[in-house]
């Protein structure tokens, strides 16, 4: 009688279009054994017809199998290799996987599986944009704004749009996957990836993560979420234990994934040959590493996960350990070195296969493996032209639906009287000009004035600092007197855990570990013949100081204005991955440069943030608009000059603001998550950051911790002006259908009065809930959004929806998006009693709302209805009964 594996081969050899190959015998073949024979056969499982008769976990198996069988001796490197992703540059891909290191910083490429027909996964970045492309490609990928600015639409149509674009480029130039969203959330104004996110909710985070998962997946076979954790910050991110209990990290931290993944129903069900991925994030969550964490990997058990887990560049984690905990992908900082294989424990050795098998897996689920397709998906592709303007198109649509008009004071839309000069600094100069000239070309006579700031000028005030030994603190301290008084820039570089102090004040602290020299900047004002006594502290790379008298600077810019009717000045921010903002005071001394402008021209000022800032001259300029950072840090100029026809739509007053707030603009560091008293919450105390420091243990974050503490706000979560007014109401028992017996959805009413020029607009509605005492909740939670436009175009003619007038919107509300977290039931839901229901505009509404319902027109935006929900529930007005 044949072995089972001959059994396989005959049927492989005889003909892959035959039956399934069962055991012609009593005893039945083992589906998952190695096909054929002997290396240069033909691959069966190249074959559809072949593929149907097997799961892609038996078609992963056989091919491991085979390599293990017909190629021992590289096997284990081939497998290491094949799960691999190592940070590739040149001509190839990033996360580019095969490489394995022989010696030094030496590689080889180990193509084992390609020689099966395994294509090698590649994934590359996606928050704002396709970042690597392979030759030949003449036309770049899009560079879009970030997540933060697609957050600021609160348009779960405008993120479907972005997903799409962005899949569609990345599977034009043969990516298998893309890695966006990032689903965590802004739990500190501080965080240098603050751009990358939807904001500060949680519930926003989720609907809007789940609008743009649901479009890319289809387009692109491999989805990557991430960072699967409590992933919040970069100062010492490899290193924090972040303390949580379980009703924070699910309720904050982990409900946007179970929102996306839920969203992703439709679209894996269509097919099935797309998956979500997910990348466990940095640091630690109560002790054990987030890609080890077990209670991690049950909640993405919990919310439906199945597809591969891959890990961050260089986690705390080691190889061994990663595989055991099911990380089937790992990134590691350099290649894996050959001689270390040959040590691997007999558990490793076993993880390592299991990973391997799920990789190869996952590219059958794919439907990856094809005759051709390793010859094709290492084949770099030219992105087409109409692709390429595609995308240029959907990045300003972007632009223009996030911008936030935060203050206007008669100066938008910019008038044709008169001249405007756009004043910024380098960072900005090509957008300045391009700007310029479009407005220019439009009627509205500008010019653009890019202001020199030295930053390599100034003042030195140490002399050969060195290293302090591993956690000891170094200081120094010296007397200077500057010649020029007036205002001057601070700029401290460091890699972090270190202050600065000027006359006992401290000035300028990086707390924690940065991964690259982080340049540190504050605006303090030097009084003529001043004595100034300076002292740096610090643990591990000494800081550089350097004063910059910005006076020149001032001047040239009040030279360049002197000439005009008004002024917009063009400020960005730095933040980016791998070091926290030190402060939410602007950089390069811009804040004295607005205030060295704004009494002499009326002025505006075009903030290109990454986050919040502060602002000491808002009660001088007469107008704001956030407009973000797309890359969030000092190469900005690239992308945002792509953007100027965006832009001037948005200052000419072509196209109305309609951006919201995402996250909450505080009066200051100190009255916000990263004063001086949460240190314990960022950036942590001894690389041990307490979430549950912030009030209900935790789970209360963002505009609801603001209002508990009573912290002074420059502008709420959710606030936004536009060219006009916006009124939001709901009426009692005005119900739409649910999308569950248990859930809500509530009908909402958006008035708008627009000027007549305007031939395009959409709002958005907001809901905000009260959750019953009872949950332990916070008072107040975002619920849900809808959007409604207003006005459309159709054959250059405007045409007014009657849904802006007449109609009504619904807005579900959901046990995903604001129910608390039952661990016993391992779901969210809606406690018994009492919700009350408040359709605002923006955080601070809907609190002065829910604290006097009776009030002027609030009772046609407040109504409440007692849980559990039904088809026979009735929603009431006002607020929900004091008990």
């Amino acid at each position: 009688m044949k072995s089972a594996r001959s059994l396989i081969i005959a049927v492989a050899v005889i003909g892959i279009f035959a039956v399934s190959p069962l055991a012609r015998g009593d005893a039945p073949v083992d589906r998952t054994a190695c096909p054929i024979s002997a290396v240069d056969q033909p691959y069966p499982w190249l074959s559809p017809t072949y593929q149907s008769q097997f799961s892609n976990s038996e078609l992963g198996a056989q091919v491991v199998n085979c390599e293990e069988d017909l190629r021992p001796s590289t096997a284990v490197a081939a497998e290491v290799a094949l799960t691999s992703l190592r940070f590739v540059t040149g001509t190839q891909w990033q996360n580019q996987n095969n490489w394995l290191a022989v010696t030094g910083q030496n590689s080889r490429y180990i193509d084992d599986f390609n020689r099966w027909g395994i294509p090698s996964i590649t994934l590359e970045d996606g928050p704002i944009g396709v970042r690597y492309q392979k030759s030949p490609a003449p036309l770049q990928a899009t560079t879009f704004p970030n997540e933060i600015t697609v957050a600021a639409s609160m348009d779960p149509a405008v993120a479907t749009a972005y997903g799409s674009q962005l899949a569609e480029e990345a599977s034009a130039m043969n990516f298998q996957g893309i890695q966006a969203p990032d689903l965590n959330i802004d739990r500190t104004p501080m965080w240098g990836r603050a751009s990358e996110t939807f904001g500060e909710n949680p519930t926003l985070a989720g609907v809007l993560g789940a609008a743009q998962l649901h479009a890319e997946l289809e387009k692109i076979p491999f989805v990557v979420l991430k960072h699967f954790g409590t992933y919040g910050q970069e100062n010492s991110r490899r290193t924090l234990n972040s303390l949580v209990g379980d009703s924070a990290l699910y309720e904050n931290y982990l409900r946007p994934f179970a929102i996306a993944r839920r969203g992703a129903d439709d679209a894996l069900a269509r097919t099935r040959t797309n998956d979500v991925l997910m990348m466990c994030s940095y640091g630690d969550v109560s002790g054990t590493q987030s890609c080890l964490s077990p209670r991690l990997r049950h909640a993405l058990t919990t919310f439906g996960y199945s597809g591969l887990v891959r890990s961050d560049l260089d986690v705390k984690a080691g190889v061994g350990a990663l595989y055991g905990a099911g990380v089937s992908l790992i990134k590691p900082q350099g290649a894996l070195t050959i001689s270390n294989l040959s040590s691997l424990s007999p558990s490793t050795r076993q993880a390592l296969r299991t990973a391997a098998i799920a990789v190869v897996a996952e590219m059958f689920q794919g439907g990856l493996v094809t005759p051709t397709s390793v010859t094709e998906r290492s084949t770099g592709t030219a992105m087409r032209a109409a692709l390429h303007d595609q995308g240029l198109g959907v990045a300003n649509d972007v632009e223009r639906r996030g911008a936030v008009l935060l203050k206007n004071d008669g100066f938008f839309p910019l008038t044709t009287n008169g001249t405007t000069t756009i004043l910024t600094l380098r960072d900005l100069s090509d957008t300045c000009q391009r700007l310029a000239r479009s407005l220019t070309a439009r009627g509205n006579v500008t010019n653009c004035q890019v202001i020199n700031l030295n930053l390599s000028a100034g003042y030195r005030p140490f002399v050969g600092l060195t290293a302090s030994a591993p956690h000891a603190i170094k200081r120094s301290s010296v007397t200077f007197a500057p010649s020029v008084a007036g205002p001057y820039l601070v700029q401290v570089q460091s890699l972090g855990n270190t202050s600065l102090s000027l006359d006992g004040q401290t000035v300028v602290t990086i707390g924690g570990t940065t991964e690259f020299p982080c340049p540190a900047f504050a605006t303090v004002t030097v009084a003529a013949h001043a004595t100034l006594h300076v002292t740096a502290t610090w643990s591990g790379a000494a800081p550089t100081v350097s004063l910059i008298p910005l006076s020149p600077t001032i001047a040239a810019a009040r030279t360049a204005i002197a000439k005009s009717s008004r002024v917009i000045v063009l400020a960005n921010d730095v933040g980016r991955e791998g070091a926290d903002r030190s402060t939410l005071e602007l950089p390069y001394g811009f804040d004295a440069i607005i205030s060295g402008v704004a009494p002499l021209k009326p002025t505006a000022v075009g903030l290109f943030t990454t986050g919040p800032v502060t602002m000491p001259w808002l009660a001088q300029v007469r107008g704001v608009m956030e407009l973000w950072n797309p890359p969030g840090d000092s190469t900005i100029d690239t992308a945002t000059s792509r953007l100027t026809p965006a832009i001037s739509d948005l200052i000419d007053g072509t196209v109305a603001p309609s951006g919201r707030l995402p996250v909450t603009f505080p009066a200051s560091q100190q009255s916000s998550p990263a004063g001086r008293n949460s240190q314990s919450f960022w950036p942590g105390v001894n690389d041990v950051v307490k979430l549950s420091s912030s009030p209900l243990a935790g789970r209360s974050l963002g505009f609801d911790w603001y209002n508990r503490t009573g912290w002074p706000t420059l502008f709420p979560f959710g606030f936004g002006l536009t060219y006009g007014t916006i009124a939001t109401t709901f009426a009692p028992n005005d119900f739409c259908d649910s999308p569950s017996p248990n859930d809500i959805c509530l009908s909402v009413r958006t008035r708008v009065n627009l000027p007549t020029s305007l031939s395009k607009f959409t709002s958005v509605a907001t809901v905000y809930v009260s959750p019953p005492s009872s949950s332990g909740q916070p008072t107040l939670l975002f619920g849900g959004v809808s959007s409604v436009t207003c006005r459309r175009s159709e054959g250059g003619v405007t045409v007014a929806a009657t849904l802006c007038t007449t109609g009504a919107s619904p807005v579900h509300i959901t046990r995903l998006a604001v129910g608390a977290w039952n661990a016993t039931t391992d779901n969210y839901e809606f406690v018994a009693g009492c919700y009350t229901f408040i359709a605002a505009n923006d955080a601070r509404e809907a609190f002065d709302i829910l604290a006097t319902p009776t009030s002027g027109t609030h009772a046609t935006q407040i109504a409440h209805a007692t849980a559990p929900f039904s088809e026979t529930t009735h929603l009431s007005a006002g607020a929900c009964p004091r008990s």
